[in-house]
């Protein structure tokens, strides 16, 4: 049955040609940045454990502007 339910909810996120261009473009832009994060981790050596967590979980939305909020210089 899940699998059933899995089936239906990629079948209905491309069923039309908007959904899927969205989609992709989100997909595309969440798996560029886990690649960035993975770059600064080797380079930097900075956590990314929160990032990565949190793309997965609630996704890209929360993931980029914790990053970027992180990262911010105050002064």
């Amino acid at each position: 049955m899940s699998l059933q339910l899995y089936l239906v909810f990629f079948d209905s996120l491309f069923s039309t040609y908007p959904n899927a261009m969205i989609s992709a473009d989100i997909g595309i832009a969440a798996s560029s940045f886990l690649l960035f994060l993975i770059y600064k981790k080797k380079t930097k050596g900075i956590k990314i454990y929160k990032y990565v967590v949190s793309l997965f979980l609630v996704g890209f939305s929360l993931s980029l502007p914790l990053y970027l909020y992180d990262h911010l210089d105050f002064n």
